[in-house]
């Protein structure tokens, strides 16, 4: 009986594998939960946050989403530094350029430090809609994580559609088209 261990010791022994077992089902189950959230902005389906953020354009206008019902809203949110953001500017500024079958409402959220610096990417990137500066509130009530982040808000101030990281001219259309605002055919 002398080559067994004590008692005490198998016990903690194991405790210790359970321990690990635990530990190891603990981070698996974090993990999935991190894959199973979206990267970056609002819920699907759910009413948009509504929010009041001051326009770039040099007025004391702000951009109310509320007063937008009835419109569907297309909202990019993006930053002077970002460069994916700069590479679907042109996407974005002939999707709100072209004749629609209904209004549709675009407007860039800029995370810049600073209403000049929103000004200057407006102009240097040629966007012909309204820009706004985010003091926070908007990125942190849209859920927004990864520039760019694209969000697509229906007539009834519902979150129909989002993406992040880029969106190709094709992908936006359908959702334009899915929102009741295809090309307007000659």
């Amino acid at each position: 009986m002398a080559d067994r261990p004590p008692m005490a010791l198998t016990l903690k022994r194991s405790h210790a594998r359970y321990l690990r077992y635990a530990l190891w089902f603990g981070a698996v189950l974090v993990l999935l939960l991190a894959l199973r959230r979206r990267s970056s902005g609002p819920e699907l389906g759910h009413v948009a946050p509504d929010f009041a953020l001051p326009i770039v354009d040099g007025t004391d206008q702000r951009f109310h989403l509320a007063e937008a019902r009835g419109t569907p809203v297309v909202i990019e949110v993006f930053a002077s530094w970002c460069g994916s953001c700069q590479r679907i500017a042109p996407v974005l500024t002939e999707a709100a350029q072209a004749t629609r079958a209904r209004t549709v409402r675009f407007l860039g959220v800029s995370v810049d430090d600073s209403a000049e610096r929103a000004s200057s990417v407006k102009r240097s990137w040629n966007i012909p809609y309204d820009v706004v500066l985010d003091d926070g509130s908007f990125s942190r009530s849209f859920a927004i994580t990864l520039l760019p982040t694209i969000v697509v808000v229906d007539e009834d101030g519902k979150v129909r559609h989002v993406t992040s990281g880029g969106i190709e001219r094709e992908r936006l259309e359908e959702w334009l088209a899915d929102v009741g605002a295809p090309l307007r055919s000659n």
